[in-house]
C-alpha cells in the first residue's frame, strides 16, 4: 500500500511540475515549416494560419525552398495568399532559392516584400541578421545556401554585403550570439547542424553535393555555429532541409519541420528524440518566464494532430537562492591569483620553463573589497564578456555607463576553445588537466599588475586608455545567477570602451566610439573618413615601448570626430593591456619562441626590440591597412614626442599603482628596461617604418575612384586616389624603401591610369573589383592587373599584363591578406642500426604574395650526416602555385655520398 502512494504521490508531483511548466503565459508562438514550394493536399499552411490566427502573438517562419525552378508568381503567389492574415511571416532561403544564383534571391526577396507584409530574412544580401520577436526572443535568420556556394561562380556575391568573407560571418554570427545573451536565441537556417535523415552510402561518405550533411564546407559550418553556440545559453536551432519532422536533443537542441510537401526517410534518433516522416509542422510555444516547448502537428486521417510535445528550455523556475552571503566584508582582503602550490616549481624546471612572474601569481596581495551595488553609485552585471581568454563581466550604473570586470585569472579554456578547437566544444572536459596546467602556468610570462601602470604612461605621452582598478570582489546577491563563475577573487574593472562612456577623458570625449571592422568600413564606403595617422603612430610605438605584441583589431576601439565639411576622423583608443612588459625566459621556451613563426612575436622585455618584424606581426596588417599618407618625418617626430613627454618621474609614478607586496627588485629592473627603451625608441621606430613601408597595400572605395599612378625619375613612384571631386590619396614612394604595391579598386567604375616614364619602377600589382574598370596602362613595366575573367572589362592596351580567372578569394579585398614569408630551421635527430646516428637540419622557407593554393611558393632543403658510415645526403623539394589556374608545380632532388 506504502509503495502504490509513493508512485501516485511521484506521479502527482511530475504532473504538476509539468503542467505548471506548459501553463506558463505564452509570449509569443512561432509556427515552423519549409519546402512550400511543392506543398500538397494536407493544408500545412491553411492550418498553420488557421492556428496562428488563434494566438495573441504569433509569427510563422518559412525555412527555405518556397521557390521551385518554374516560374517565381506561379508559385510563391498561392502562399502568399494563404499567409496574408497572418500576424507575422518571415521567409529564410534555402537552395532552391540559389538556383539562379544571389540575384535570383534578391529577385525573391523584392517580390515578397512587393506583394505582401511579409519579411524575408537575411534581407538586402545580406547573409546574417538578427530580428526581435519580442522583448525576451531574438531571432537570428542564416542564409546557409550563401555559405556553401562555390564563390567563384558568383562574381557579385557579396557586392552590397558588409560580410565579404566566410571568416567575417562567423564573427558577425558569434557577436549577435554575445549580445543575444539574456534571451531566448532561435538560429534559423535552411541546413540543420545535426540530423536523423537517412544518408544513405554517399552522403554518408561525403559525397560531392553541398547538400550533403558531410560535405566538407557543410561539416565546417555547422561545427563552428555548433560551437559557438554551446558556448551560450538558450540557443535553438531550426531548419527545414529535412522533408519530415524531427526534435534532437543534443548540447544545442535542434529543430527540424520542412513536412510541408513531398517526404522523405528519417531514422530514430537518441532517446529523447522524435523522428517522423508526415506531413506536419511544429509550433514553438515561448513563455515569458523563458520556458519553451515544441509541439509538433501531423496530418492523420485527413486532419492534424499533435503528435509529440517537449520542454526545449525550461524557465526560470529558481526560488531559492543558491549561496548564503557574507553580512559583512573587510575593508580589504589578502588573496593570490594562483595557489602556492600551482606556482612552486622545481628548480629544473624552471631552467626548461622558466621563471616568468610565476611568484607574482602566487604571492598574496591587499586589495580592497567591494560590494557592486555600492561601488560608483551601485553597478548591475549586464551580461558576459566575450574575450578570449579573460572570464569578465559586463557591468552599468544608474547613468547607463559601461564597465567591465575582470578576473586577474584568465581562463585556459576560453583560449584554447578560440584557437585551438574552433569546431568543436570542449566544456570543461580539459580542466585539471595536464594542458590546463601547461597554459596556466604559461600565462605566466605576462605582469598581471602592470596593467594598471599603463594609465599613467598612457597619459605621460597623450595616449588614449583605460583606468583599471584592482579589487576583491566576493560573491554577492546583486550577482545573481553569475556567483556561479563569478567572485571571491581578485578583479579589475574599467570603463567599456563603447558608446555608454563618450564623456570620457580618457577616451578623448568623442562623438562616438566605434569597433576596428566599423572604422574599415566607414574608410572603405566614401573615403569621407579617415584615421588619424599621427595619433595612430604615436599608438603603435607606445605599444612598442610597452613590449604590447598582442595588438590584434579586437584589441582597438576608436574615437570618432565629425568635421563641419561632413568628413570623419577615428583616433584610436588602445585596450587590453595583458602583454606589457612580458617575460619568457628558460631554455624551452626562449627557443621555441626563436623556432616557431607563430610564437616569434612573443619577445621577453628588455631595452632593445629583438625583431620589429616578428614583434608586430599580429597588428601588421592594420598598420597596412591605416597607414598611408605618412612619411618618416611623422614617425620620428612621435617618437620624439614620446621620449621628451615620457620622463622618469612619470614612470615613477605609474608604477605607484602597483600593489606594495609585489614591488621589489623585478619591478625596479622593468623600469630600468622602460628607461633603456624609451631611449632607444627613436632606432626602433626606424626600424620599424622601413619594414612597413617596404611593402604597401592600397585601397580605393566602394565608389567610382580615378587612380593616377605616374612613373617618376629615380625609382619613384607617385599614387592619386580621386573622388569627384575628393582627395582621397596623394603619396609618393620610393624604390629605395618600397618594393611592391597591391592596389585595390573595390566597389564601383574605377578608372586606373599608369603614365610616366621613370626608370626603376616599383612592382605594382592592381585588383579592379566587381564594376567594369578601366585601365590604361600606358606605361606596362612591372605592373599587372587581376580581375574576373566572367566579367566586363575595359582594357585600353592590350599589350597590359594580366591574370583574368574567376576567382573570389583572388579578387577581392580581404584586409588581412598581405605579402609576408618566413623562415623556419629545424634539427634532425635520429638513429637507426645501418645508419647510427643521424644528426642533420631542414630549412623551410615559404612565401605568400597575391596569388596562393595555399601558399605563393615553397622552398624545403635538408641535409643529414650519419656517424656510423660517414656519409651524408642532401635534399630540396619545391612547390610553386598557380603555374596555371589553381594549378601548382613541384619539384623533388635528392644528393646522397657513395658512403
Amino acid at each position: 500500500m506504502n509503495y502504490i502512494r509513493i508512485k501516485l504521490l511521484i506521479a502527482y508531483i511530475l504532473f504538476f511540475a509539468t503542467t505548471t511548466v506548459f501553463s506558463q503565459q505564452i509570449e509569443r508562438s512561432i509556427f515552423i515549416t519549409a519546402n512550400t514550394a511543392d506543398y500538397n493536399d494536407s493544408g500545412v499552411l491553411k492550418h498553420i494560419i488557421s492556428e496562428a490566427n488563434n494566438q495573441e502573438n504569433s509569427s510563422v517562419l518559412i525555412i527555405g525552398n518556397a521557390v521551385s525552378k518554374s516560374n517565381l508568381k506561379k508559385v510563391i503567389a498561392p502562399q502568399l495568399n494563404v499567409l496574408n492574415d497572418a500576424d507575422e511571416v518571415v521567409f529564410i532561403p534555402g537552395y532552391k532559392e540559389w538556383t539562379k544564383g544571389h540575384k535570383g534571391v534578391r529577385n525573391i526577396e523584392d517580390y515578397i516584400q512587393d506583394h505582401s507584409n511579409a519579411k524575408f530574412f537575411p534581407d538586402n544580401a545580406e547573409p546574417i541578421k538578427h530580428h526581435g520577436l519580442g522583448e525576451n526572443i531574438e531571432l537570428i535568420t542564416v542564409d546557409s545556401q550563401w555559405f556553401l556556394e562555390d564563390w567563384d561562380n558568383h562574381v557579385y556575391i557579396n557586392e552590397d554585403s558588409e560580410i565579404q568573407n566566410r571568416t567575417l560571418f562567423f564573427l558577425e554570427f558569434e557577436n549577435r550570439i554575445k549580445k543575444a545573451q539574456g534571451k531566448i536565441i532561435l538560429v534559423a537556417m535552411y541546413h540543420p547542424i545535426e540530423t536523423n535523415n537517412k544518408q544513405g552510402l554517399f552522403k554518408n561518405i561525403g559525397g560531392f553535393s553541398s547538400q550533403n550533411f558531410q560535405n566538407k564546407q557543410y561539416r565546417t559550418l555547422r561545427n563552428r555555429l555548433k560551437t559557438i553556440a554551446r558556448g551560450a545559453e538558450n540557443v535553438i536551432f531550426i531548419s527545414g532541409q529535412g522533408k519530415n519532422l524531427q526534435y534532437i536533443k543534443g548540447s544545442v537542441p535542434q529543430i527540424n519541420s520542412g513536412a510541408a510537401g513531398s517526404l522523405e526517410a528519417v531514422k530514430n534518433g537518441e532517446e529523447g528524440d522524435f523522428s517522423l516522416k508526415k506531413n506536419g509542422y511544429v509550433r514553438l510555444d515561448i513563455a515569458t518566464d523563458g520556458g519553451v516547448t515544441a509541439n509538433y502537428h501531423a496530418y492523420e486521417d485527413g486532419t492534424f494532430k499533435e503528435v509529440f510535445k517537449t520542454i526545449v528550455l525550461k524557465g526560470d523556475t529558481n526560488q531559492l537562492e543558491p549561496y548564503t552571503f557574507k553580512e559583512n566584508h573587510p575593508n580589504t582582503q589578502s588573496a593570490s591569483i594562483y595557489t602556492k602550490k600551482a606556482t612552486t616549481k622545481s628548480g629544473f624546471y624552471k631552467t626548461l620553463w622558466g621563471e616568468h612572474y610565476r611568484d607574482f601569481y602566487g604571492k598574496k596581495v591587499n586589495a580592497q573589497v567591494v560590494l557592486l551595488d555600492t561601488l560608483m553609485g551601485g553597478l548591475l552585471p549586464v551580461k558576459r564578456g566575450g574575450g578570449q581568454q579573460s572570464k569578465s563581466l559586463r557591468l552599468e550604473d544608474k547613468a547607463g555607463r559601461q564597465y567591465v570586470m575582470r578576473a586577474l585569472k584568465k581562463s585556459t579554456i576560453k583560449f584554447l576553445q578560440a584557437n585551438a578547437f574552433q569546431e568543436t566544444y570542449i566544456g570543461d572536459v580539459l580542466d585539471g588537466t595536464t594542458v590546463d596546467k601547461f597554459l596556466a602556468d604559461f600565462y605566466t610570462t605576462s605582469n598581471p599588475y602592470t596593467p594598471f601602470v599603463i594609465g599613467g604612461l598612457s597619459s605621460a605621452v597623450g595616449v588614449n586608455h583605460t583606468n583599471p582598478v584592482l579589487y576583491y570582489i566576493p560573491k554577492q546577491k546583486v550577482l545573481g545567477s553569475f556567483n556561479d563563475d563569478f567572485g571571491d577573487e581578485l578583479y579589475m574593472i574599467e570603463e567599456h570602451v563603447g558608446d555608454t562612456q563618450i564623456e570620457s577623458e580618457s577616451f578623448g570625449t568623442p562623438e562616438d566610439i566605434l569597433s576596428t571592422a566599423d572604422v574599415l568600413q566607414e574608410i572603405n564606403k566614401s573615403g569621407k573618413a579617415v584615421v588619424d595617422e599621427p595619433s595612430y603612430i604615436r599608438a603603435r610605438l607606445f605599444d612598442m615601448l610597452l613590449g604590447d605584441w598582442d595588438r590584434h583589431e579586437d584589441q582597438w576601439r576608436w574615437a570618432l570626430y565629425k568635421n563641419e565639411d561632413g568628413t570623419e576622423y577615428c583616433s584610436p583608443i588602445p585596450r587590453d593591456r595583458d602583454q606589457a612588459f612580458s617575460k619568457y625566459d628558460g631554455t624551452l621556451i626562449s627557443t621555441l619562441t626563436r623556432l616557431i613563426p607563430g610564437l616569434r612575436k612573443m619577445q621577453t622585455y628588455d631595452d632593445e626590440l629583438r625583431s620589429v618584424k616578428w614583434f608586430a606581426s599580429s597588428p601588421y596588417h592594420l598598420d597596412l591597412t591605416l597607414i598611408h599618407a605618412s612619411g618618416w618625418e611623422e614617425w620620428e617626430k612621435q617618437a620624439g614626442h614620446i621620449q621628451n613627454e615620457l620622463t622618469n618621474a612619470d614612470i615613477e609614478n605609474a608604477f605607484e599603482a602597483i600593489p606594495e607586496e609585489v614591488k621589489g627588485a623585478v619591478i625596479e629592473d622593468i623600469k630600468v628596461k622602460l628607461q633603456g627603451r624609451r631611449d632607444n625608441l627613436m632606432e626602433i621606430a626606424k626600424a620599424y617604418y622601413l619594414y612597413l613601408n617596404k611593402f604597401q597595400v592600397v585601397t580605393g572605395t566602394q565608389k567610382a575612384d580615378d587612380f593616377t599612378i605616374t612613373r617618376l625619375p629615380n625609382g619613384k613612384t607617385s599614387l592619386k586616389i580621386d573622388r569627384k571631386d575628393l582627395g582621397i590619396l596623394d603619396h609618393t614612394f620610393s624604390k629605395d624603401i618600397t618594393k611592391e604595391i597591391w592596389i585595390f579598386g573595390l566597389d564601383g567604375k574605377d578608372n586606373f591610369v599608369v603614365e610616366g616614364e621613370g626608370d626603376h619602377p616599383i612592382k605594382i600589382k592592381i585588383v579592379g573589383g566587381k564594376k567594369n574598370d578601366t585601365y590604361d596602362f600606358r606605361n606596362t613595366r612591372r605592373v599587372k592587373l587581376y580581375d574576373y575573367k566572367d566579367k566586363e572589362n575595359t582594357i585600353v592596351n592590350k599589350r597590359s599584363k594580366k591574370w583574368l580567372v574567376n576567382d573570389y578569394e583572388l579578387n577581392n579585398y580581404d584586409h588581412k591578406k598581405v605579402k609576408y614569408n618566413f623562415n623556419q630551421l629545424l634539427p634532425i635527430l635520429a638513429v637507426n642500426p645501418d645508419d647510427g646516428l643521424k644528426i642533420g637540419v631542414v630549412s623551410n622557407h615559404t612565401s605568400y604574395s597575391l596569388q596562393r593554393n595555399p601558399f605563393t611558393y615553397k622552398h624545403s632543403i635538408n641535409a643529414a650526416f650519419y656517424t656510423s658510415t660517414s656519409g651524408f645526403d642532401l635534399s630540396y623539394s619545391g612547390e610553386f602555385s598557380n603555374i596555371f589556374h589553381n594549378w601548382n608545380f613541384g619539384i623533388e632532388g635528392l644528393y646522397t655520398s657513395p658512403n
